[in-house]
């Protein structure tokens, strides 16, 4: 059996609630990093759509990539995440200095660690 015939049967074999739980655990995740205080929740949706969405992006073409270089389905799992990860906090980042800019703010002052 080949790794993507070993990956369809072990992906028909996890139950549908277990996928749909991954997907609202990173929803959660990019809902906690998109709040600043102040925000409506309109601005905040928007927050949320832009890191959830660059998230999903960026990680399923670094995945499908490494798939389709025939590497390690393990490998392509780890890049996807860590390259979804950064995708989203640059998105974050970027969404933020548009929004700074669009208000005439200029330029953003550096976060502050807490």
């Amino acid at each position: 059996m080949s790794t993507e015939q070993q990956v369809q049967q072990s992906l028909s074999d996890l139950p549908l609630w277990l996928l749909l739980l991954i997907g609202l655990a990173g929803l959660v995740g990019e809902m906690r990093q998109a709040d600043k205080a102040g925000l409506v929740a309109g601005e905040l949706v928007k927050r949320v759509m832009v890191r959830f969405g660059s998230s999903a992006l960026f990680g399923m073409a670094t995945l499908m990539f490494v798939y389709w270089l025939k590497q390690d389905y393990m490998l392509a799992g780890a890049l996807g995440i860590g390259v979804g990860l950064v995708g989203a906090d640059m998105a974050g980042a970027l969404y933020s200095r548009y929004l700074a800019k669009r208000v005439g703010l200029g330029e953003v002052p550096p976060v502050q660690p807490q």
